[in-house]
């Protein structure tokens, strides 16, 4: 079954080298692998939790443990870096790197009033591609 959060045989083509590094001992995913990234853009389009994954994902254990892994090792962080060079050329920027970032800071604040919301801090270049983001305690200065 396909869902809406899918990714499409172009955006797999592009995500693909960067998500499938040789090992030591020869590949180091199974066929599985996109399945694996779809189902882990299920989860961030849907809200739903690791345990609630359609099992046409395989099993929720395997897509959460590979998230957590590329999220600690930093591969998350170079597949955005790369997809942001790409994007930066296509768009017929002289340079992949940005030479200026804008940083911006949203803050929402809790019910009635209260300063216990969230901060969102994002960093963007100048054609307003995202670079880095957080969320915060709006009380953080």
């Amino acid at each position: 079954m396909a869902y809406p959060s899918d990714l499409s045989n172009e955006q797999w083509d592009l995500l693909e080298p960067l998500l499938v590094t040789p090992g030591k001992r020869g590949p180091r995913f199974g066929a599985d692998l996109r399945r694996v990234v779809d189902g882990m853009l299920y989860i961030a389009h849907t809200g739903c939790q690791w345990r609630f994954l359609p099992a046409e994902f395989g099993p929720w254990t395997r897509v959460w443990s590979q998230f957590r892994r590329w999220s600690r090792n930093g591969t998350w962080a170079l597949v955005l870096a790369e997809l942001h060079a790409q994007a930066r050329l296509a768009l017929g920027r002289m340079q992949a790197k940005p030479s200026m970032v804008v940083i911006d800071t949203h803050r929402r604040g809790g019910p009635y009033g209260y300063t216990n919301g969230a901060k969102r801090i994002v960093a963007v270049d100048a054609t307003g591609l995202p670079l880095a983001g957080r969320v915060v305690s709006a009380s953080t200065p």
